[in-house]
Parts: C-alpha cells; structure tokens; sequence
C-alpha cells in the first residue's frame, strides 16, 4: 500500500480492467532491464551493432574528421585541357582533395605548377607527391631494371644533387602558387618496396625477398637498402629544410613516403612470387629512427616528418577496424619513439574483387566500412582513394560518369 504523500510517484495501469498502481522508482527499473535484455537480443542477431560485418544503406554514417581525397597521378600524360576537365569531374564529385605527382618522366615544373593551380583554383586541396628523379642522381645516371619499368636506386643518390632540385622546386611552387593550395609534400613513393626502388632486387631464383625486424644489417642482400635508407633519412632533412624556408607559415605538412604494408595476411606470397623483394614498414621506420640494434648512425630523422605516408590496400575482411590494426597500425605504432600521425595517401578495394559479389555496391559498403574504421582507430589524418579515372582495375570514374562506390565521397561530405 502506499504511503501517504507519496502520490506524486504512483502510476497507474489499466489491465484486463484492473486498475494497477506501481511506484515509479519501480517502473523505470523495470523499463531499465527490458531495454537492456532487449539490447542483448539485438546484439545476439547482429542488428546494428558491432557483429554487422558491414554499414547497410540505411544506417547513419559516422561523422567523419578525416580529409578524404582521391589518387590522380600522371598528369603530365595529358594536355591542360584534360587537368581541366579532371578537376571539374572531381569538384562535381564533392572530392575535396587530390593526390598528384610533381617531376615524373616527360613533365615540367611549369606543368606542375598549372595542376596545382588548377585544383587550387576550384577549391581542391593538393598534396604533392615527388617521386624519385634523375635530377637527385649522378650527372649521365643509368636506371635499371624493375619488376615492371625502369628504376632508380635510392642508394644512389647525390645529396648534393638532390638539395639542389628539392629547394629549386619548391621555391617555384611557394612563388607561383597559391598560399594554401598545397597541404603536404610526399617524398617518394613506395620506397621500401622493388618495384619503385631498384635496392630491392629479387632473390637468385627470381623471388621477392621479405626483410623484417630482425633481418641483421649485414645481410648482403640488404646492404644497398640499408643504405639507400639512410641516404633517405637525411633526403628527409633536406626537405624540412627547404620546406621551412619557401612555406615559413609551415603550412605544408612533410610526409614521409607512402610505405606498402600489403601482405601479411598471407605470408607475403603476392610479393613472392611476382619477385618484388619489400622491407616491412616497421623495419623501414626502426632504421630510419635510429633504433635498429646494430646501427652506427642513430639519428632519429623520422623527426623531420610531420606524418607518416602509408598505402592500405586491405582483404576483404568484417572486421575492418582489427584489420587496419593488425596489419597496418600496431607493427608501425610499435617501433615508434613517440605518436606519429598516418597520411594514409592510398588506398582502396580492387574491383575485380567484386566482380560475383555484389559489383560496385558491395564495393562502396567496403568503402564506407573503411572510412568509418580509421575514424574509430583514430591518429588518421588524410585518406587518399586510389584512384580517380587512371587505373582500369581501382578507378570510380569510367566513360564520363561516377561509379556507384564513387558515391563515398558525397556521403562523407554529408557527415563532415
């Protein structure tokens, strides 16, 4: 029976015809455990929550803070026009930013600057990703055989040589550009990989060598990557150098080159077999702080970076967020000194792994899966999407339309 006073904290229920009284401390409690126990059945069956192995079409995106762009390399293949109608096609796309390559074979500074500018001009931010170049090398350097193409050795380059083109180019990009149009510099691509550094060679029977953590420095087939790491790090300090001098607002982020970290998941046998030897991301970054057990030189010349570059191309796995963890975060986070934020500057899903399952609607739930995974690990600034229009196997743009996955883009610009 209840008290008297205590009216103000009775409910009452009809049931059946009878009137029902509860206090209401009571009902809340027992509203509380049948929303926990209904809670526990939606987990049970996977309803909207963390067992989903993928966003359905219907469920809320998660609101995203990290700028997300798209890849267009090789720019200086086509004609003014073309740039002009590439960035057009982005801009309408809602993509706010655009990965670009500066000097490459048969390009200019004056072209690299007319991209740059061009973007700028409609509103997209660029980073400038300069791979290796003769003008780093040896006057009358010779390339050598890649997997693929011809290919610089890193360890070849002329520091001298290389100060000279790096200060000369940016100081042309600081004069002819605008103040904001560049957000990051890349340097070099794919650097701890064979087919853009031609230290990486192959083993006697053809095969891709693998160099991890405890890979000992005097191994003699690493003895020109080891080097051609250190010759790296000290590139690194010549370009904050020269970034600190012709962008003194320091408004140009410095980005270590984007480190291929694909293969763990089956023992690295793609690499094997196609005979492209790679140095794991962890050992790339463990010499290039200074850190390895046996090294001389323990500058630490990560430093000189603002971000650590890096290229995820994930397995089509439900659980993206312990994916990107185990097989692209933690190894680096590891050996690091300190925290370091990723400028994931590719990234993507092949679509010939669509093909029988589900084509490009499956493929734009894995985008958003991963979107919304590096937004749940945290420590990633950028994501650039390999690629836009260029490659056959990985674009979101085709006869002069968007690919239903290129519709990421406008669903993060909604939830920004």
């Amino acid at each position: 029976m209840a008290k008297r006073g205590d009216g103000e904290n009775l409910l009452r229920f009809a049931v059946d015809g009878r009137v029902l009284v509860m206090k209401k401390q009571i009902y809340f409690i027992l509203l509380l455990l049948v929303t926990i126990g209904i809670q526990g059945c939606a987990k049970q069956t996977g309803l909207n929550g963390q067992d989903d192995p993928l966003p359905s079409d219907e469920e809320e995106e998660v609101i995203v803070k990290t700028l997300c762009g798209v890849c267009r390399q090789n720019l200086q293949r086509v004609n003014y026009s073309k740039v002009v109608e590439i960035a057009n096609n982005i801009v309408k796309n809602d993509i706010p930013a655009v990965r670009i390559n500066a000097l490459k074979n048969k390009g200019s500074i004056e072209q690299v600057i007319h991209n740059i500018n061009t973007f700028s001009q409609k509103g997209v931010k660029v980073l400038l990703e300069q791979p290796m170049w003769m003008e780093m090398f040896p006057e009358d350097y010779e390339q050598i055989p890649g997997p693929n193409f011809n290919v610089y050795k890193m360890s070849d380059i002329d520091l001298d040589r290389f100060r000279s083109f790096i200060n000369g180019l940016l100081e042309q990009v600081a004069l002819h550009t605008p103040e904001d149009a560049l957000i990051g510099f890349e340097l070099f691509n794919e650097a701890n990989w064979g087919d853009f550094n031609g230290d990486l060679q192959p083993t006697s029977d053809g095969k891709g060598e693998i160099f991890m953590l405890d890979t000992p420095l005097d191994k003699p087939s690493f003895a020109d990557i080891y080097a051609g790491i250190g010759k790296y790090g000290k590139c690194l300090e010549i370009t904050r150098t020269a970034l600190d001098t012709h962008f003194p607002k320091k408004n140009v982020k410095l980005i270590s080159t984007g480190l291929v970290s694909s293969g763990y998941w089956d023992n690295f046998h793609w690499q094997i077999n196609r005979g492209i030897s790679l140095v794991l991301p962890d050992m790339f970054l463990t010499i290039l702080q200074g850190k390895h057990s046996q090294q001389q030189d323990k500058t630490n010349y990560l430093r000189f970076a603002d971000a650590i570059g890096l290229h995820s191309y994930p397995p089509l796995e439900d659980d993206m967020v312990a994916t990107l963890n185990n097989y692209y975060f933690d190894p680096i986070n590891a050996v690091l000194d300190e925290p370091m934020p990723f400028w994931l500057t590719e990234w993507g899903f092949s679509r010939n792994k669509f093909e029988n399952n589900g084509g490009e609607a499956k493929r734009l739930q894995y985008f958003r899966s991963f979107i919304q995974a590096i937004e749940t690990t945290g420590n990633t600034e950028t994501a650039f999407l390999f690629d836009f229009d260029l490659n056959d196997g990985y674009r979101i743009w085709e006869d002069g339309a968007l690919l239903e996955s290129g519709k990421i883009f406008q669903e993060i610009k909604i939830n920004q």
